[in-house]
């Protein structure tokens, strides 16, 4: 008589389960989406190692990685990191179970734990589909400028390089001039916004050309100088 009552009950979680949907269901199917995540996670991180290993070893002939490739490898890096807090507290979890694991001795706990774990499954299940490259490599870009070598520092050089480059950057500008005296610091100016380009790539800017023109004006010198820059 116990052993029907018990499998009857059973037949009732189960119906209930199907019949209210989702919401039951974070805690009825938790201990499989739990493994389903472990599962997934393995083989994610397989296919992370897989492209790295492509990448790296690709890196070392000169190539450089694609940026899609490496904002992946950073996606699968902080999920990993998310799996691994979800799942920490999964044994007192699944010990909080009961009825063959088809309730909860604490329901809206388990709910809110087992929402969590089907949220998390559908994202890790997103980053590995999106993990398929044909190509993972391309040809190295060029340095926007040249790095130049700075002089001793300057007293107030970085309330002008700020206000220099928050002018060069405005929309409406088309040309900037820098005057004084010499010896001011006008060319170590100069440098400061060229090297700024290689700390902070600007989206516009494909190359700097820095060129250094003597008293003697001659615009074929220039002419030559940015040819060669620009190769």
């Amino acid at each position: 008589m116990s052993s029907f009552f018990t499998c009857a009950l059973d037949k009732v979680f189960i119906h209930l389960c199907t019949c209210v949907g989702g919401e039951v269901n974070y805690v009825c199917n938790l201990e499989k989406n739990l493994a389903a995540l472990e599962e997934t996670m393995k083989v994610l991180i397989a296919r992370r190692d897989d492209v790295l290993t492509k990448v790296q070893w690709q890196e070392s002939e000169g190539l450089q990685r694609l940026n899609e490739v490496d904002v992946w490898l950073t996606s699968v890096e902080n999920i990993h990191n998310q799996v691994d807090d979800l799942l920490l507290p999964r044994r007192d979890e699944l010990e909080r179970l009961c009825l063959c694991g088809l309730c909860s001795k604490n329901l809206s706990w388990s709910h809110s734990y087992g929402k969590r774990v089907f949220e998390m499954l559908k994202k890790v299940e997103d980053v590995l589909s999106r993990g398929v490259f044909e190509v993972v490599v391309g040809p190295p870009t060029l340095a926007v400028a040249v790095e130049r070598p700075l002089p001793n520092t300057i007293v107030g050089e970085e309330k002008m390089l700020e206000k220099a480059l928050e002018h060069l950057m405005d929309a409406g500008t088309s040309i900037m001039g820098l005057y004084g005296m010499g010896g001011v610091g006008k060319t170590t100016l100069l440098k400061q916004i060229n090297n700024k380009f290689l700390d902070h790539p600007v989206d516009g800017v494909e190359i700097v050309i820095f060129v250094v023109v003597s008293s003697e004006l001659r615009v074929e010198m220039i002419q030559d100088a940015i040819a060669e820059k620009l190769g």
